[in-house]
């Protein structure tokens, strides 16, 4: 029977019979077929569904294109929407070709190419706005590139919510606000995309190979992928002919280009890249770590770092402030040391210029304190100091015979009467020993009943004081006179103390 041989009325008191059905008995199943039928009726009829009208129950075939809508509002009915998630195949049988059936990552991909917001929660306006208050024109570039309606494209099916759920659970995020300009990228399965307020409208894709890891610090950014070694920093660093690294380079397949890099450090405005056959640096104070150079004319080049010959790294340490950085590079078991030693404290014994690296006299298993004029380096179950001794250390008693100002240039170890759990050194010196932790401010050493795991100062009606967090949660206030703690204000900010494991001094 053909739509021409039932009369328009009988087809219009149907469909309108059939779509009233539909706003009950297809409530509960995904897909709109109430929708369905109106555009059937509006196609038929080139006109809107009226709200009022009879009901039959029985639909002559319709136009072509208006049967095309009703037939998937049948197979609906009758076989289920079609699925985005946990689609169950017969055997044989293959997922459609549709975009909900691409793997994860690739539809997060085309979501963010799309111009969908990830940011569900603004928290990257958020956070500008705690590190710059009053930058309203930076918060308003972040408003315009990560707007509200953007996010509504996640929620059209599960599959693109859930791809951005593991996104956010699997995937990276790196963000830094400063001088008026706000950077932060997203990475997931290899694809980056970045957001600058100063060059980017909105968050963009990297035009790169898919990344295997990015290295990030500030403005600096390199990422490894199996084609090339993509950097992006404002100034980026130029790449001499560097004879090993290049030679290296070229012996590797297409696609494997990423094993000449075996690991990256960023540090403020330096960088080191380890390679199989030598390791490059570029950035501030270079002339420590490299042969001679003119600092102002090539800070900007890598160099191959100045090493003892045949010493090719597989570690590398890197901490401290830019003019005061410590750096240990690692093969094996033997490792080598340069940096900032004017006030001795790398330990060799010194305070001289370093103009290259040399062999360390002792282990170290980690740099604890990033410090301008000492180090504290954990080395297997000891403490060592060196460098210029500060009030709380000498307050401490922990280092005898060495005053405030001293200078201990050769690695000495802290003497601690009992083992030692945690440990962290700034301005305050703290360490933790079976159910008690002991603090010296450089005014007075306190010593309170409990094991904290992080350190903050908190500011009252103009107080700063020391507050500890313990293994619970709970937060303390230190006591001036160093009994009980009680409870006190969130920080501003707080300072993880180091687990450790320190045998008492003499053991």
């Amino acid at each position: 029977m053909s739509s021409a041989s039932s009369s328009p009325s009988a087809i219009r008191d149907a469909l309108i019979s059939v779509f009233r059905a539909s706003l009950v008995v297809t409530a509960s199943i995904s897909g709109d077929i109430p929708s369905l039928l109106q555009h059937a009726y509006s196609r038929h009829f080139g006109e809107q569904m009226p709200s009022i009208h009879n009901n039959k129950s029985t639909i002559p075939p319709l136009e072509p294109t208006a049967q095309a809508l009703l037939d998937r509002a049948r197979s609906i009915l009758t076989s289920g929407p079609p699925l985005s998630m946990n689609v169950e195949l017969a055997d044989g049988e293959e997922l459609p070709v549709a975009m909900h059936t691409l793997n994860q990552g690739a539809v997060w991909a085309c979501l963010m190419g799309g111009g969908a917001n990830p940011d569900l929660e603004d928290r990257v306006l958020e956070e500008a706005r705690e590190e710059e208050p009053d930058d309203i024109e930076m918060h308003n570039r972040i408003r315009k590139a990560l707007t509200p309606e953007a996010k509504c494209l996640w929620f059209l099916c599960r599959k693109f919510f859930f791809s951005l759920n593991v996104a956010e659970k699997d995937g990276e995020s790196y963000q830094y606000t400063v001088y008026g300009d706000c950077y932060h990228h997203l990475m997931y399965m290899g694809r980056l995309f970045m957001l600058d307020t100063d060059y980017h409208a909105a968050l963009t894709r990297a035009r790169m190979p898919r990344a295997l890891e990015v290295y990030s610090d500030w403005t600096t950014h390199i990422a490894r992928t199996p084609k090339v070694i993509w950097v992006r920093r404002p100034d980026p660093p130029h790449l001499p002919r560097l004879p090993k690294v290049a030679e290296h380079e070229a012996s590797l397949p297409p696609w494997e280009k990423h094993r000449v890099v075996t690991d990256v450090s960023m540090e403020r405005w330096q960088t080191f890249i380890l390679t199989p056959v030598s390791t490059v640096m570029a950035g501030g104070s270079s002339e420590k770590f490299v042969d001679p150079v003119e600092r102002e004319k090539n800070k900007h080049l890598f160099h191959p770092v100045a090493v003892p010959g045949g010493f090719v790294p597989d570690h590398i340490m890197h901490v401290g402030p830019l003019h005061a950085v410590t750096v240990i590079l690692s093969m094996g078991d033997r490792q080598v040391i340069s940096g900032e030693s004017w006030k001795g404290q790398l330990g060799l014994g010194h305070e001289n210029d370093m103009s290259g690296f040399v062999d360390l006299p002792f282990r170290v298993d980690r740099i604890m304190t990033p410090e301008d004029d000492f180090n504290v380096f954990l080395c297997d179950r000891q403490l060592l100091f060196a460098g210029e001794v500060p009030r709380p250390i000498a307050q401490s008693g922990l280092l005898p015979g060495y005053s405030e100002g001293d200078k201990c240039l050769t690695a000495t170890q802290l003497r601690f009467p009992e083992r030692v759990k945690g440990f962290f050194c700034d301005y305050d010196l703290i360490w933790v020993t079976e159910g008690r932790t002991h603090l010296c401010d450089g005014e007075n050493q306190y010593s309170v009943p409990f094991e904290a795991t992080a350190v903050g100062i908190t500011t009252q009606e103009d107080e700063a004081f020391s507050s500890f967090r313990d293994a619970t949660g709970q937060l303390f206030r230190v006591s001036e006179a160093g009994a009980e703690p009680v409870e006190c204000e969130t920080p501003e900010s707080w300072e993880d103390i180091i687990p450790v494991d320190i045998d008492p001094y003499g053991s």
